[in-house]
């Protein structure tokens, strides 16, 4: 037969032993969430500065663009449209610079600006000519099914 005072002082152990865990965790998680270093704001011609061309072929190939898409120098690597709107997002090449991403309506060089961006490519303005520049469609690799 078990002494109750035995019974008595492993349940307090165990008491405190389940406290003492239990509160090591909370410590440790709450340690884990706070912010050590306060956040600092920068310049906005520190920014700018930080920001550096980066070439995106392979991200543009993802988009179905090839290396031959151009028309005068700027090539259309690959579109975001919103629907038929006209609206979105285009990565623009222009005379062999690293591709940068282009909104509807922005300028893509001194006089030439982006008015229309479309499921299969964009379409510029240059003064008073419009010209469309169409995104290649490039072939899936080999053991892809494609879409009917």
């Amino acid at each position: 037969m078990r002494h109750p005072n035995v019974v008595r002082l492993a349940s307090i152990i165990l008491a405190i032993a389940l406290v003492a865990s239990a509160t090591g965790w909370v410590l440790n998680f709450v340690n884990y969430r706070t912010i050590r270093e306060p956040l600092r704001g920068l310049p906005s011609d520190a920014l700018s500065a930080a920001i550096q061309p980066t070439d995106i072929q392979r991200l543009a190939q993802l988009f179905g663009a090839t290396a031959d898409d151009s028309l005068n120098g700027i090539r259309t690597l690959g579109v975001i449209a919103e629907g038929k709107s006209g609206r979105g997002i285009a990565l623009i090449g222009i005379n062999g610079q690293p591709a940068r991403t282009v909104r509807a309506g922005e300028l893509l060089a001194p006089g030439i600006v982006l008015t229309e961006v479309r499921h299969n490519g964009v379409v510029v303005r240059r003064g008073a000519d419009v010209q469309q520049i169409r995104l290649a469609k490039k072939e899936p690799p080999a053991g892809v099914l494609r879409a009917p």
